[in-house]
């Protein structure tokens, strides 16, 4: 498979490889493709790659050392006594033979069942650093809070580090890269608003067409994306009872976004509902998403929001549905989403169009942020927001429709821009449209400067 939107990464990790000794951090949330990343940009006979599991540390020196053995083929087996016995022997094989490259991945399980081991790595990677030795070590994991530990001032890896990428999902551009080359632009929007930006989700899809992709890799009970994100929050560090957690991102995407609304929700005290709230954001599952105003930030108009689209439909669409899923009403469940997707798929029309204007048009070049506006009370709302140095540089509003938008969509962001005042006045006024516009406001936008945007331009 081809890999997307990772060479950056490939040329720096084959460049440290390269020129060793050096020590790389690599996080990133699980099936996002750190692995694949590995294997595609380091390649060799010169390298050791422990996958980690959660076990005993006798058994993960067991695994590391049949892993080493490659090194020395017809040798006798070797065993390690400690992190320390196993870091030895791989100095040593260094220094005698040459670059080795040593891959620790979910390194976090192996720190787990031995919290030695940064101190160990510590002092090891010293002697390797000031002696040249030549090894590049990768510590990889999807343990998020526990992978930027290593990189704050109290672990003792703090500061050695050379490389210290944060893996990211895909955007809705280089998600397309996984879709049959004649997708439309509208489907691609809709495909990812049901899988996302994760690599091994778009992969387990692979060319089926949207119904299939529902009805065969999401609905079956036995189906690979069923159960994947029950499976990633309860194996997280940190979650012990899980149950909460599910009760918060079931409640979010149900559409109760305050911490007040999941709080009754849940049925717990509100600073409850803010522990698990937090402890959600830390890991990277939600975020929370105020208005963008010049120089403040309008926390009390904030709410919260599931960050992966995938997790949004999976807690909006199929948690509440498993006990019919399990009866095998797969078609009934799938015409109930069907009919209500076109609503689910707005919001995320609106991410991409921001995404587009931040990422991949001129529009955002002298942006400093992008993001979305309304007022306390709701009666304005502005889908897309550039702050600039002089104020608001930016206004969109973005309609998933099946129909043209008219004139009254405008009008609508007029008002908004003259409700925003003097920083907004020179905003420049900008219309996305699942389809199009109607010919009067073509015909005015033309007069008036006003540019229009179709779901096929944010693909250009």
């Amino acid at each position: 498979m081809d890999i997307v939107d990772r060479e950056r990464e490939i040329a720096q990790l084959r460049e440290l490889a390269a020129r060793p000794p050096a020590l790389v951090v690599l996080r990133g949330r699980r099936r996002v493709g750190k692995t694949f990343l590995l294997r595609v940009a380091l390649t060799g006979e010169r390298i050791v790659h422990l996958q980690a599991e959660e076990q005993p540390r006798p058994l993960q020196l067991r695994a590391f050392a049949r892993e080493c053995a490659r090194l020395l083929p017809g040798a006798p087996p070797l065993t390690f006594a400690d992190w320390g016995d196993a870091f030895r022997f791989v100095e040593d094989h260094a220094t005698r033979t040459g670059p080795l490259v040593v891959i620790l991945d979910e390194f976090q399980y192996i720190a787990r069942s031995d919290p030695s081991v940064t101190s160990v790595i510590q002092r090891l990677w010293d002697r390797w650093d000031a002696g040249r030795i030549p090894i590049m070590l990768v510590l990889c994991g999807s343990a998020l809070s526990f992978m930027e530990g290593l990189l704050a001032g109290a672990s003792p890896t703090f500061g050695r580090s050379v490389y210290r990428p944060l893996l990211l999902p895909l955007t809705y551009r280089d998600s397309a890269a996984f879709a049959p080359a004649s997708t439309s632009p509208d489907r691609l929007i809709e495909r990812f608003a049901m899988l996302g930006g994760t690599p091994q989700y778009q992969s387990w899809a692979g060319k089926r067409p949207l119904a299939r992709v529902l009805e065969e890799v999401i609905l079956p009970p036995d189906a690979p994306l069923h159960s994947d994100p029950e499976h990633l929050i309860r194996q997280e560090e940190g979650i012990r009872e899980p149950g909460p957690y599910f009760g918060a991102l079931q409640a979010i995407a149900a559409g109760s976004t305050s911490t007040s609304a999941i709080a009754s929700r849940l049925e717990v005290k509100q600073q409850h509902a803010s522990q698990f709230l937090s402890r959600l954001e830390t890991l990277g599952y939600i975020t929370r998403v105020e208005p963008l105003e010049p120089g403040r930030p309008a926390r009390a108009r904030g709410y919260w929001r599931i960050a992966d689209p995938y997790l949004r439909f999976w807690f909006r669409y199929v948690l509440p549905n498993r006990s019919r899923l399990a009866r095998g009403r797969i078609q009934e469940v799938a015409d109930e989403i069907w009919s209500d997707f076109s609503t689910f798929v707005g919001p995320v029309f609106e991410e991409c169009c921001r995404e587009w204007v931040a990422r991949y048009s001129p529009l955002g070049r002298s942006a400093l942020q992008v993001g979305s506006w309304w007022s306390r009370t709701h009666d304005i709302e502005i889908d897309v927001v550039t702050i600039e140095k002089h104020g608001y540089g930016l206004l969109g509003a973005c309609k998933w429709t099946r129909k043209p938008v008219g004139e009254a969509v405008l009008d609508g962001l007029l008002a908004a821009r003259a409700a925003l005042g003097p920083q907004a006045s020179r905003a420049k006024l900008v219309v996305f449209a699942r389809s199009g516009a109607s010919p009067q406001l073509e015909r005015r936008a033309g007069r008036e400067g006003i540019l229009l945007v179709r779901t096929e331009d944010l693909f250009r």
